[in-house]
């Protein structure tokens, strides 16, 4: 019998002496830092600017029959077009890339999304204060073209776009100018029935508390209320809207109203996360990629799966079912302390067990094989840069019959494909997804399996 699992206790927020936090006239000063930081970030692909995916997509778009905004475009490059064609000229970039740099296999159609616009359930804005009002931005681009205080994106919920413009009213009124002040973004993240919003901030102190608990408390009394409300501390002013390096225990993070965590189901499996973790911006996508994850890999009973980097759990969860044991693997933080928990709502899943540790070919090389050396299956889900060198070659001599590696960027599959090659695999089928309709990103699931078979 499974182990009865405990919910993992929670960190309490504990007030440090910060101090009242730099002037607001340096404000601007720190986030043309970030601009700078931004556009001096080096490429992780290695592929020539001209020759990214969507390199070979922009030139397939056809103008706005309707005039733009330049923003709405930055944003969302696809949105003014319709959603069969926006698929038949990702379809044709994807060929495209793929023959430029002589990939294996041939992908499939792209699957479209159910929902190919106002999909978002994350969504964020980088503030900006010009005198006493705030403009929120889609990003640092936007800085210099800009001209309304808010712009709706059509990627987002009418429910996300009402919260965005009664923040902005708001926080512009004088009472809320300390807020405006240290706001390094507004974030809305939750899924199509729940939303909670959070206020990443450059400093923290009781002042600020006081007044983003009164900004909250208007929140609670909007039509459509916000579940939850949280602040992120972030003194860097990272180019992130969470920050790059997010520390394992979020000590600082503090909830000034409704739950602690988030919650999403899928497929009768439930799922709570904390609220920076990382989760799908497109939730009707999700039971699709589920799905698909299934159909490909055909799990067994008498086969074990292997998920790195496996966040709250979302295939470990879904996929215990149709396996004999499940290993989940994420690095030590608020995710994998969700996947224990999650066990809780998914009884079908007791034969799962989650292991805290960053994933590097060292610690790969550790996790035990396994029962009785039975045949296992590997899935991986990287963040957008990949796995860590040396990754991919140490899970290949685990000798899985299977490995299902998950893409979030198209960029990253020639050296991905590249590596699974030198190591003994081969491109089985290859399955794109629009995960980001309306941008220039797909999800590309890739099937690879030992090339002697």
């Amino acid at each position: 019998m499974a182990r009865k699992q405990s919910r993992p206790k929670r960190e309490h927020y504990k007030e440090r002496p910060f101090k009242y936090g730099a002037p607001l006239k340096d404000k601007g000063q720190r986030q043309a830092k970030s601009l700078r930081s931004q556009k001096d970030r080096p490429a992780n692909s290695g592929i020539p600017e001209a020759e990214t995916f969507a390199a070979l997509l922009r030139p397939l778009v056809a103008e706005p029959v309707r005039p733009q905004p330049q923003v709405t475009l930055q944003s969302s490059p696809l949105a003014h077009l319709d959603y069969p064609e926006e698929l038949r000229i990702k379809n044709q970039a994807l060929a495209s890339f793929w023959q430029k740099n002589r990939l294996p296999g041939k992908p499939e159609s792209i699957i479209a999304s159910p929902r190919p616009r106002h999909y978002r359930t994350t969504s964020k804005r980088k503030t900006v204060l010009k005198g006493n009002t705030l403009y929120l931005l889609f990003n640092d681009r936007a800085l210099r073209s800009q001209k309304k205080l808010f712009v709706e994106s059509p990627l987002e919920t009418a429910e996300h776009a009402k919260i965005f413009a009664f923040l902005q009213q708001k926080i512009s009124e004088p009472p809320f100018k300390l807020v405006a002040g240290h706001l390094n973004y507004l974030i809305i993240r939750g899924s199509y029935t729940e939303r909670a919003v959070i206020f990443n901030v450059d400093t923290l102190n009781g002042p600020l508390v006081r007044k983003l608990k009164l900004l909250a408390g208007h929140l609670q009394k909007l039509p459509d209320p916000v579940i939850s409300a949280y602040i992120y501390p972030d003194p860097s002013c990272s180019d992130y809207y969470l920050e790059e390096g997010q520390p394992t225990d979020i000590l600082q993070f503090k909830k000034l109203f409704g739950k602690a965590d988030l919650t999403v189901s899928h497929h009768g499996c439930r799922f709570s996360y904390h609220p920076t973790s990382f989760s799908q911006v497109n939730e009707s996508m999700v039971p699709v990629m589920l799905e698909m994850a299934r159909e490909l890999l055909q799990p067994n009973t008498f086969e074990s799966l292997l998920d790195l980097y496996c966040g709250y759990g979302l295939f470990s969860h879904f996929l215990a079912p149709g396996y004999e044991q499940v290993l989940g693997v994420d690095a030590e933080g608020p995710s994998i302390r969700s996947a224990i928990f999650n066990k809780k709502y998914n009884p079908a899943s007791r034969n799962t067990r989650f292991l805290a540790r960053r994933i590097t070919s060292r610690s790969v090389e550790k996790i035990p094989l396994p029962d009785d050396h039975g045949a296992e299956t590997i899935l991986l889900d990287p963040p957008r840069h990949g796995p860590q060198e040396g990754v991919i070659k140490a899970l290949s001599r685990r000798q899985a019959r299977k490995v299902l590696h998950v893409h979030c960027g198209v960029d990253q599959i020639p050296d991905s494909l590249r590596q699974w090659k030198l190591n003994g695999y081969k491109v089985k089928q290859i399955i794109p997804l629009d995960m980001f309709p309306g941008s220039t990103g797909l999800e590309v699931l890739i099937l690879l399996g030992q090339s002697a078979d």
